[in-house]
């Protein structure tokens, strides 16, 4: 078996064991299905017209949330770390409260969030955009801080100015780094979205989730959490992809 056809029949053989072992073990476990429904269960929730439709109209809605929230907030994240690793005065003065910043739990704020921007859109927004935040920065500093001294200093003996040097050299050294972050930064999207809508909202993936919880609708509850789980795996898939067409040059990158 090749490396590419091993890389691909794991993950569906593991994917049929995880299936089976679902639908029969909690039967020969006797296990409540309030507790632990059967996959068979949950599937036959997707199969429901006005179930899907409605699960359609609140993942548009969490969805807008994570992705407006993470552009906003990765962005944010990228350009403040420019800023702060151009000027030495900048992040001697900014970056402890940013860390400090960093260590609140922004679960711990989602409610005055509410408060402040209301249980719109706004809101959950504001939430995904915090969470997205720091892992770009903070990656991104680590990225420009690791380019090397001999690199700097030939661009240095060039006299070449600033900006060019920022965009011939910092930026694409850091590339793997802004990368990364960003792959952080969007797993924790959705859960910005989720959490936000969990402290207070009208529709969503999160208020489906507290509507099917208070029903006891458990098979409801893993249904939702299926959708959740396929939006992760789309998000990731299009960030390697991404990876990979900005990474090409560096060996291994194209192989992940």
């Amino acid at each position: 078996m090749s490396v590419d056809t091993r890389r691909v029949a794991l993950p569906i053989m593991f994917l049929m064991v995880f299936l089976i072992t679902w639908e029969y073990g909690p039967g020969l476990l006797k296990v409540p299905k309030y507790i632990l429904p059967t996959f068979s269960e949950v599937l036959r929730i997707y199969f429901d017209p006005a179930t899907i439709d409605l699960y359609f109209q609140h993942t548009l809605v969490t969805l807008y949330e994570a992705v407006s929230g993470f552009a906003i907030g990765a962005g944010l994240g990228f350009v403040v770390a420019i800023v702060l690793t151009e000027s030495r005065t900048m992040m001697s003065t900014f970056y402890p409260y940013i860390i400090a910043l960093q260590c609140m739990p922004k679960v711990a704020i989602a409610p005055l969030l509410v408060v402040w921007f209301g249980f719109g859109l706004t809101s959950k927004v504001v939430v995904v955009a915090l969470l997205c935040f720091f892992p770009v920065l903070v990656n991104t500093i680590s990225g420009i801080r690791s380019v090397s001294r001999e690199q700097v200093e030939l661009f240095q003996a060039i006299r070449a100015p600033r900006l060019q040097t920022l965009r011939h050299l910092s930026i694409p050294a850091a590339l793997p780094s802004v990368l990364t972050g960003i792959e952080l930064a969007i797993v924790v999207s959705l859960l910005g979205a989720i959490v936000g809508e969990f402290v207070g909202a009208e529709e969503g993936l999160g208020v489906l989730l507290l509507q099917a919880q208070f029903q006891m609708s458990t098979p409801s509850v893993f249904a939702i959490l299926g959708v959740l789980a396929l939006l992760g795996v789309i998000f990731n898939i299009a960030i390697r992809a991404l990876r990979r067409r900005s990474l090409f040059w560096i060996a291994g990158e194209s192989d992940k």
